[in-house]
């Protein structure tokens, strides 16, 4: 009997000594994924590690999704908005990136404030909305707040690039003026963006 009562004092004993000792803060998922990818790795398990790192990337793609909700404009007085559409998306689909948009409603009116971030397909749409090209397409250059944008009245929008990695996007419909377009890209929080 005090033979089958040893193995559970070491059991207690242990239990009692990890409590007081407590282990190191866990990981984030992040990490975790990353850890994962770099034991699979060691052991040559190369495709446990590719779905390992995948899985960190798609968990810091959603985690700058979320971060840049914040950038997105409150709804101005007299306007309600749809809550923030997030898409983060991994490289096997056009390349990987994330995009966030959010919908706003005034009456008849309404606009769409886009953020496209780090898009391999960035550099194209950047050099596309700064060439010849656009200006044919019937894109001009304007100057809001400092900031070159171009203006397209087909669709009757704004665009422009950041830090050569994002990409915003101010859409109204027909109903919506060129003035209230400018204002929602005035609210607009650049400087977070170029950080």
């Amino acid at each position: 009997e005090s033979a089958m009562r040893l193995p559970y004092c070491v059991l207690l004993l242990s239990v009692l000594i990890s409590a007081m000792h407590p282990s190191p803060a866990r990981a984030d998922d992040v990490t975790d994924q990353i850890d994962q990818a770099l034991a699979a790795y060691r052991k040559h398990d190369l495709a446990v590690a590719v779905a390992a790192l995948e899985a960190a990337a798609n968990l810091l793609r959603q985690a700058q999704a979320d971060a840049l909700k914040a950038v997105l404009p409150a709804a101005p007085p007299g306007w309600t908005a749809d809550p923030v559409d997030t898409s983060a998306v991994g490289v096997a689909m056009l390349g990987g990136g994330t995009t966030i948009s959010r919908t706003y409603h005034n009456g008849d009116q309404q606009v769409e404030v886009q953020i496209i971030a780090d898009s391999p397909m960035l550099q194209g749409m950047a050099a596309l909305i700064n060439s010849p090209l656009a200006a044919a397409a019937g894109m001009k250059t304007v100057v809001i707040g400092g900031r070159p944008m171009s203006y397209a009245a087909n669709d009757n929008s704004f665009m422009t690039t950041i830090a050569g990695k994002t990409i915003i996007k101010v859409a109204g419909n027909k109903a919506t003026p060129e003035p209230t377009l400018r204002g929602f890209i005035a609210a607009v929080d650049f400087a977070m963006l170029e950080k």
